[in-house]
């Protein structure tokens, strides 16, 4: 059985050094294990981390594998992460979900496709990012999230609940209310704890979201 983690910290003081630069300091503070992180751009793209190399980072917004020793990584700073895993431990999942993310249905591809690699009892994991508190959004927006997310309007501004999308679309990829669980902290609110690229623009760092077997090892991290 998998050991099972969901923590966030900055391997860098700000702004965001890019996916190179976690990539890189990832292998330092894990060297004996395979580290995959992605270039993310607010798609709906999936890989297997089974089928592309130890150096490559594909330009996606999902990841899944079917090898608990490897590390998937998520890059965040007010978007969703999402991470899942087999109640079994054998397969694994990591997505980014920003609203043109959620839009495309990126939560529920990423899901399907660890079912397609043949994951059953699936626990998802929607972790911090900007919330309903803080998350203002135009018009545009609005309309395209309101199908899938929990949006008010106070005094004329809209505001939207990130969360609610993502668990919308674990639902729809079949997975029971029982095995989703959130964490609900917005990291706009929390400046001690979350990068937050609403709050602090391009001077915001990353907050890193890992799973894998040996995620529980990187140094600074609370477990439990």
């Amino acid at each position: 059985m998998t050991k099972g983690l969901f923590s966030t910290r900055s391997l860098f003081e700000n702004p965001d050094k890019g996916p190179e630069a976690t990539l890189e300091a990832l292998r330092s503070y894990l060297p004996k294990t395979e580290v995959h992180v992605l270039n993310q751009v607010h798609s709906d793209r999936v890989v297997n981390a089974d089928d592309i190399s130890v150096d490559e980072i594909p330009e996606a917004d999902a990841i899944v594998s079917s090898d608990r020793t490897k590390i998937l990584c998520i890059r965040t700073a007010d978007c969703v992460p999402v991470l899942a895993c087999s109640s079994n431990g054998a397969y694994l999942g990591a997505i980014h979900a920003g609203w043109r993310g959620l839009c495309l249905g990126v939560v529920k591809k990423g899901l399907d496709a660890m079912k397609s690699l043949g994951a059953q009892d699936i626990r998802v994991f929607i972790g911090p990012a900007i919330g309903p508190c803080c998350y203002q959004v135009g018009e545009d927006v609005m309309e395209r999230m309101k199908g899938i997310a929990r949006v008010r309007s106070i005094r004329g501004a809209y505001y939207v609940d990130l969360w609610s999308a993502a668990v919308f679309q674990a639902k729809n990829a079949g997975i029971a209310e029982h095995m989703i669980h959130v964490t609900r902290i917005c990291t706009s609110c929390y400046n001690e704890l979350f990068h937050s690229f609403r709050r602090d623009a391009r001077d915001s760092g990353r907050n890193i979201s890992l799973i894998g077997e040996n995620s529980w090892s990187l140094p600074g991290l609370r477990v439990g």
